[in-house]
């Protein structure tokens, strides 16, 4: 077993030290190489026979630094560079995907508001799971609900204040979805912008030089269909499709919102276009192969 895992970390590793060294590449050589090492670390981890939860922690792993490479490349293509040790930090101790952000240091950037914030959100998480670890609630929603608060937005507003306090200008990776106009304000502002980030970056904006912005528009959501599949079905080698199908029912969502949705009934919109399809997000093989599991190291707080 460690020497599967040594292999794998090496693998990552490689994925994201590549960034770095794709850059003195040509443009287009430079993406075509990020690109394969994309898709052949995919195809290698595939058989990797281990517990779905550790398959799935490796293959977030892997998507999160090969990600990190290709941002770098598109990034970069413009002239920019990072040195290697800030490099380094922004793709191992960093969930967002702008390089910029730790291109140089800033003074008297204010920290104290996220570190307050990171910490509430964290307790109530954690607190959270650990009642629905002890009641044994089975439902999808309460299962993601305070493990995403707890992460999402606890450790990552943490991580947050650290960076800031340390004068790197890290900005808020998620950011309060009821204050969404709407379903298309909720995916490209307020939930993971990082993720919203590295989309535009890799898909949206080379897309829509080849087939327009309405349907890169899609394509964005197809492809964030497959890297689902990849970190949720993968590992449990079941229910396969079904988190495409989901995007799919977003990016369908957005068009619809975008032209027969009046203003007012956007938030509503939003709201039943997220969850009404979340089981097909989160299938049930994967909810009890590994989000069931990540909750069973808790105790139990209700006998």
């Amino acid at each position: 077993m460690m020497g599967d895992i040594f292999l794998c970390a090496l693998l990552i590793a490689l994925a994201v030290v590549a960034g770095r060294v794709w850059v003195l590449l040509p443009s287009r050589a430079a993406r075509m190489g990020a690109w394969a090492a994309l898709v052949g670390g995919v195809i290698c981890l595939s058989f990797l026979e281990r517990p779905p939860l550790l398959r799935m922690a490796v293959f977030c792993a892997f998507l999160l630094g090969a990600m990190k490479a290709l941002v770098y490349v598109e990034w970069a293509a413009t002239g920019r560079r990072l040195t290697w040790g800030r490099y380094l930090i922004f793709s191992f101790l960093w969930f967002g995907m702008e390089p910029g952000t730790f291109a140089r240091r800033r003074t008297w950037l204010e920290w104290r508001s996220h570190l307050r914030i990171g910490m509430m959100c964290a307790s109530a998480g954690l607190l959270g799971a650990l009642i629905v670890r002890s009641a044994g609630w089975p439902h999808v929603l309460l299962l993601f609900i305070p493990m995403s608060l707890a992460f999402h937005y606890g450790a990552l507003r943490l991580m947050t204040a650290g960076f800031r306090l340390g004068g790197l200008p890290a900005q808020v990776l998620f950011r309060n979805p009821f204050m969404s106009t709407g379903l298309g304000d909720f995916w490209a502002v307020r939930w993971n912008t990082g993720y919203a980030h590295m989309m535009a970056r890799t898909v949206l904006r080379p897309a829509r030089h080849v087939v327009g912005s309405r349907l890169a528009q899609f394509m964005v959501f197809v492809f964030s269909g497959l890297l689902h599949e990849i970190a949720i079905t993968v590992p449990v080698r079941s229910s396969y499709g079904l988190p495409t199908l989901y995007f799919l029912i977003q990016g369908l969502a957005v068009e619809v919102e975008n032209h027969l949705i009046p203003r007012k009934l956007r938030r509503p919109w939003a709201l039943a276009s997220v969850l009404l399809p979340i089981g097909l997000l989160f299938p049930p093989a994967f909810r009890e192969e590994c989000i069931v599991r990540v909750l069973s190291v808790f105790p139990d707080l209700i006998p």
